[in-house]
């Protein structure tokens, strides 16, 4: 399995400064269960880490899967895929980059 560092960026025009009311439907109807979609992922170790920026309307997250198309797959399948920019990179762990030097 592979790690794959993914940014969820909510797509500012699709929400341009809501108002109160509209944020909280929103808030309930696709950020609430994208993050309820996730948590199984986490407990079943698909989901290394995730979270969200403070202050920005980006959600990161660390995946292990066996393929970059297994994880857009995930999420295209969350209710906030409608309105994201997802951006995925296959990322290498620290003790990889270490064994690389290893082979030099």
């Amino acid at each position: 399995m592979a790690l794959y560092f993914v940014t969820m960026d909510i797509d500012p025009d699709a929400e341009p400064q809501l108002p109160v009311n509209r944020l909280a439907s929103v808030v309930r109807e696709a950020i609430l269960p994208t993050v309820e979609a996730l948590i199984p992922l986490q407990v079943g170790g698909k989901l290394a880490r995730g979270g969200y920026l403070v202050g920005e309307r980006t959600m990161v997250f660390v995946f292990e899967a066996d393929s970059e198309e297994e994880v857009r797959e995930v999420l295209e399948d969350l209710p906030l895929s409608g309105v994201v920019t997802l951006n995925i990179k296959p990322m290498r762990t620290l003790g990889e980059i270490h064994a690389l030097d290893d082979e030099f």
